[in-house]
């Protein structure tokens, strides 16, 4: 990832907001950096593209439930970004440090804008 304070706390263009309709995962690129991006209720949601158990690329799974669904192993995270189930040990609760790191993303002039930092 590019390590620029300026670059990394500014808001950047990503996509057209039509790419991104409810339901999908759309895979991006950013300073360096792959993320995930999705809407829950609407609201635009970015996240680093990397499931914590293998390392997979969320953006290759699918959302169920409001929920992204790794593609490997099934690892399913709610709009938190926090694991809160792991198929191979359904009884039992994720660790809370379970949890996909998270940027801030919104919706815009018809255009989807991440920033990877702390935008003023």
């Amino acid at each position: 990832m590019i390590n620029d304070p300026v670059l990394i706390n500014d808001w950047h263009v990503i996509a057209p907001a039509s790419e991104l309709p409810e339901g999908s995962l759309l895979a991006a690129r950013l300073l360096g950096e792959d993320i995930v991006l999705w809407r829950l209720n609407g609201q635009v949601l970015a996240w680093q593209d990397l499931c914590l158990h293998r390392g997979t690329r969320l953006s290759l799974g699918k959302i169920e439930r409001e929920r992204v669904v790794c593609p490997y192993h099934g690892w399913t995270y709610d709009g938190t970004g926090q694991c809160v189930h792991i198929p191979a040990h359904p009884e039992q609760t994720p660790p809370a440090k379970a949890q996909v790191k998270r940027y801030q993303a919104q919706e815009k002039y018809g255009l989807i804008w991440v920033s990877l930092g702390q935008p003023a």
